[in-house]
């Protein structure tokens, strides 16, 4: 019995293709940070209207802050995960 070898038309690239964007892990971690900054930016800025008393419309306000509270909650948790990873690694044996 002959084994025939995995069909030679179809090879993936980890390249970004024409017309594509190439972005690397670095660059969607950053991008994940600045929009959470910015979030936690605009949850500030709704607190101190909240204070201010210069809210008009209280249910985007708490919209607001929620955001900015789960978007810092996920940015936390990426970090967790990424420090875990780191962590087992470190652990492997060579």
């Amino acid at each position: 019995m002959r084994i025939e070898g995995v069909d030679q038309g179809y090879t993936p690239s980890l390249q970004p293709q024409k017309g594509e964007r190439g972005g690397g892990f670095g660059e969607m971690v950053a991008s994940l940070l600045a929009e959470t900054n910015s979030q936690l930016h605009r949850g500030a800025e709704a607190q101190e209207a909240l204070l201010e008393g210069k809210v008009e419309n209280m249910t985007e306000l708490m919209v607001t802050i929620e955001k900015a509270d789960i978007a810092l909650r996920m940015t936390t948790e990426i970090r967790n995960k990424a420090v875990e990873a780191y962590q087992e690694i470190i652990r492997m044996q060579i």
